[in-house]
């Protein structure tokens, strides 16, 4: 066995401490708390009555062709930040390390992850999710005489985009949130701090959904119900896809 693999293997047989440092402790608790101020950022931004505030303030204009994008940005940029502060806190404790034989395991699921997100934008606009498509309409003066949101609708509903419910979106109805689970929970070590991590963001996930479903079928209507009602949230079976298909393809009754 060479320097390297002696390394790994001592690193491995490390007994995890009876008890937790208090220095680990903090730096959990710092996680959750990144997390909550995340969540509460990107919470409040997300909903109807900041958009609405928003267009009030800045005009319809801003609200189609700028909110997007600069959420967009901000939530990328926040995420980046909450990895980065985790990665550099001291005190992490390593759980548990995956035998050798497994070790490709973790790279498998995080492939998987990111085809499930590649698949997923086959389906839907890569550029409205990220807001560049609102931005080149704004650029071009599209939305330069756009009336205000009328009080029953949706802000940045977009009305002209149809319901993904082919291809990866007739397995699971949220397949970014599944790649974004299969990312953060495919990991060769578990350690106090990617475990908490994770444990977060899937907490996030978990509440976020409840929300973003009320949405969808305000905008969407019965059609999003039927949807709901015939495809799994995040993981669903294979061999039941023709099913889904045939019930959503088949008249309302």
């Amino acid at each position: 066995m060479g320097r390297a693999g002696q390394a790994a293997q001592g690193r491995r047989q490390k007994a995890v401490p009876k008890i937790i440092p208090v220095e680990s402790i903090r730096g959990a608790a710092a996680i959750c708390l990144a997390w909550v101020l995340f969540g509460l950022v990107h919470s409040l931004l997300s909903r109807e009555w900041a958009k609405r505030r928003a267009e009030r303030l800045l005009g319809p204009a801003f609200l189609a062709g700028l909110y997007r994008p600069l959420y967009a940005v901000l939530s990328a940029a926040m995420i980046l930040w909450l990895w980065l502060f985790s990665a550099r806190l001291p005190g992490d404790i390593v759980f548990f390390w995956l035998p050798d034989f497994l070790y490709i395991v973790p790279f498998l699921g995080k492939f998987a992850g990111g085809a499930l997100i590649a698949a997923s934008f086959l389906q839907i606009s890569f550029a409205e999710f990220t807001g560049a498509g609102p931005l080149l309409r704004l650029l071009r003066g599209d939305l330069k005489d756009l009336p205000p949101t009328p009080p029953d609708a949706l802000p940045m509903s977009h009305g002209d985009e149809p319901l993904a419910a082919a291809g990866v979106y007739l397995w699971v109805r949220h397949p970014l949130n599944t790649a974004a689970f299969l990312w953060i929970w495919a990991q060769p070590a578990y350690t106090l701090y990617n475990l908490t991590f994770a444990a977060c963001l899937t907490v996030y996930i978990l509440i976020g959904n409840r929300f973003e479903e009320r949405d969808l079928v305000r905008r969407y209507g019965p059609g999003y119900e039927r949807y709901r009602l015939a495809v799994p949230a995040f993981f669903g079976g294979l061999r039941g896809l023709g099913g889904r298909s045939g019930k959503l393809r088949a008249p309302p009754g």
